[in-house]
């Protein structure tokens, strides 16, 4: 008999996906910049609103919040290949605490590491400046998608 081997759907996920239902900490920003990608490091705004302005961060350390993926969200581009990004005044949800799928850009991770944040704000094992609140939770390679956890601190 053949054996049959099914590999469609088989993805851990999408960068700014959440993991599980566990708890969680979110809140809304509205973009500050032109654009904002999900699954990324933000800082806060310069713009005192209630909800917070947010910005894309390149600084690494304390993180504030990663940008969460939504399934009510346009696809950038038409077809769609994934892409999804909000534009300037939009509200994002930014999670603040929880576990969160990133893509690790340039090198791999260990599990129980700090990740890294590039000048691009996306994540990686060792490139960048580390982060003190954002641990991988899986190990990966350079262009996986892994589960990550942000802590407040």
């Amino acid at each position: 008999m053949t054996v049959q081997n099914f590999n469609i759907y088989t993805a851990r996920g999408y960068a700014g996906d959440l993991c599980d239902n566990g708890p969680i900490v979110s809140i809304t920003g509205v973009v500050e910049a032109a654009t904002l990608e999900v699954g990324i490091a933000v800082k806060r705004g310069t713009v005192a609103t209630n909800p917070k302005h947010v910005l894309l961060d390149a600084d690494g350390g304390n993180i504030y919040g990663i940008v969460r993926r939504e399934l009510a969200l346009e696809a950038k581009n038409r077809p769609s290949d994934g892409v999804v990004e909000f534009v300037k005044t939009e509200s994002a949800s930014i999670l603040r605490q929880g576990y969160i799928y990133v893509e690790l850009t340039t090198t791999a991770a260990t599990a129980g590491d700090k990740l890294y944040v590039t000048a691009a704000g996306v994540f990686s094992g060792s490139t960048g400046t580390v982060t003190t609140n954002v641990t991988a939770e899986q190990s990966g390679a350079a262009g996986d998608i892994i589960k990550a956890r942000i802590d407040i601190l």
